[in-house]
Parts: structure tokens; C-alpha cells; sequence
């Protein structure tokens, strides 16, 4: 995942960045437990969405407790315990984190990718396939067709998009289980096409240099971004708005008890604010800081 799915800190209550963080630092905890604590790395906003999003569909209380971290072993924060739902979500975490390497390593012969999957990632991943068969061929198959369309140079962000859109909605549908509905669908399904548009476009000026394929580079002309973002702003603006707009409708429509003041702030604030540094910013987005 690429960790563009973040709260507005700003506009949340402290009880829902709390919370938030809790699923943060609990996620973390659990990749550790379940995978080593090398694997920690892998540990991101996107997916922590997903643990939160996903416990709130199910109607899953969650425990709380305080222990220390790695990077911080005397002061103790509040995380959220390992849970079997949480178990399953560190496996999906795994087997996405294994074809985003896999598909480095196929665009740009990438060595460190290749290395990091072979040394460190690949027997956990073989352990996240036996544990969800089913995520692995959704993430397998839709990274097939993200790669036979970009050696194409397909053109069209949403086509292109479809690809990422599908593998979020499908293994949104595969973790909620008798939970999972359309609206849900909805959500994680333009949740990854907002994702996937927004890595192309933070991306753009790096794929540019580096002669690689990116889906703004297929549909337009391109000299540097700032041009770009000026040239193309109205077009970028329906686009990102547009999955913005559907996934508030969609989200309008679920009938959510936990965690609601967290999704609520990631999915009306944290988009928006994501989205407008996006159509703004010349140079690659910050990472926040939880």
C-alpha cells in the first residue's frame, strides 16, 4: 500500500486520534508478532484504514492496553490487542506488500526490492497464502492486469485504476464476510481508485525522469509538474473529486456503531486535505507523523 489514506488531525477529536492511533501502533504490534519485528516497516496508514474500516463493518469491539514499542521502550502508549480479524489483516498487509515488491522489481529491476522480498518478506508471504488463498489470487490477479495494461501504455485513469479499485473492494469482501454489502463495496472500491490515482500523480515527475510508465504520462503531455498540475487542473479535479464524492455517498448509506468518528474524519477531512496537497504540491507529499 502507499499510505495516502490519513486523518486530519487538525479536525479530529482527540478520543478518535486515540482510537486511531491505538489501531496504528496495534497493527504495527501485530505485524511484529505475527511476522518478526523486521516486518514492521510494512506497517502503514492505508492499511491501518482498513483494520479500522473493517472492525467497524463486522461490529468488532476491540481491546485496548498499554505497552511500550520498540522505538520507544519507557513510555508505554495504548494500542490495540491482537485479534483474529487484526491477524487476517496483517496477512492481507503481507500479501500486498509482497506484489507491490514483485511489481518494482518487474518495472524497475529494482535490487533493493528484490532483496528486501527475497530476505525478508517472501516466507511470511508464503504463510499469508496458505492463511487467505483467496486475498492472494484477488492481489495476483489484479496486479496481473495493472501490468499487462501499463507494458501497453494504456491510457485512461479510470481504467487503469479499475485494476487497484477491484483488488481493495474484493478484499474488503473477503474480510467483512455475511457483513460485507454494495455500500461497502462502494467505499474500499473508489477508497483504491483515489489510492492508485494519487501515487500516479505524486509519482509523475520520478516516472517522467526515469522514462517509466505512469497513467498521467499516457493520457497527457508532460514537461514538469508544476506545468502539469496548472494545465491539467480541472481534469485532475474531476477525477479526484469525483471518487472523493463517491465514496462519501457510499459511505453515507452504511449504518456504521464503532469507530465512526475516525472513519468519518479519514474519509470527509483527511481525502480532502490529501487531495488538495496533491493538486497543489510540485514536489512528492509528506509523510505524516502518527
Amino acid at each position: 500500500m502507499f499510505g495516502y489514506v490519513v486523518p486530519d488531525k487538525p479536525n479530529m477529536f482527540i478520543k478518535d486520534y486515540t482510537v486511531y492511533k491505538a489501531f496504528y501502533c496495534g497493527l504495527c504490534k501485530s505485524i511484529g508478532k505475527k511476522c518478526g519485528q523486521l516486518m514492521r516497516f510494512t506497517t502503514n496508514y492505508d492499511v491501518t484504514f482498513l483494520a479500522v474500516f473493517m472492525h467497524a463493518i463486522c461490529d468488532r469491539q476491540v481491546e485496548f492496553a498499554d505497552e511500550t514499542c520498540i522505538l520507544n521502550p519507557i513510555k508505554k502508549k495504548s494500542i490495540v490487542k491482537h485479534n483474529d480479524l487484526m491477524s487476517a489483516i496483517v496477512d492481507t498487509n503481507t500479501i500486498l506488500a509482497h506484489y507491490k515488491l514483485v511489481d518494482d522489481i518487474y518495472d524497475e529491476h529494482s535490487a533493493k526490492a528484490r532483496f528486501v522480498n527475497k530476505a525478508v518478506l517472501n516466507r511470511h508471504y508464503k504463510r499469508a497464502k496458505t492463511n487467505l488463498p483467496k486475498v492472494d489470487e484477488i492481489v495476483a490477479e489484479g496486479y496481473e492486469r495493472l501490468r499487462i495494461m501499463e507494458k501497453n501504455n494504456q491510457a485512461g485513469a479510470d481504467i487503469v485504476a479499475d485494476a487497484f479499485a477491484e483488488i481493495m473492494k474484493e478484499i474488503a469482501a473477503e474480510l467483512s464476510g455475511d457483513d460485507y454489502n454494495s455500500h461497502v463495496g462502494d467505499v474500499m472500491y473508489n477508497v483504491g481508485k483515489w489510492v492508485y490515482c494519487a501515487d500516479a500523480l505524486d509519482d509523475i515527475d520520478d516516472d517522467f525522469k526515469g522514462g517509466k510508465y505512469n497513467v498521467f504520462l499516457a493520457d497527457y503531455s508532460y514537461t514538469d509538474k508544476a506545468t502539469f498540475l496548472k494545465d491539467k487542473s480541472e481534469e485532475l479535479q474531476l477525477l479526484f473529486m469525483s471518487c472523493y464524492d463517491a465514496i462519501n455517498k457510499a459511505f453515507d448509506n452504511l449504518n456504521i456503531a464503532r469507530y465512526e468518528g475516525v472513519i468519518t474524519n479519514v474519509l470527509w477531512y483527511g481525502l480532502l486535505t490529501k487531495t488538495k496537497e496533491l493538486l497543489r504540491s510540485e514536489t512528492k507529499c509528506k509523510k505524516i507523523r502518527i
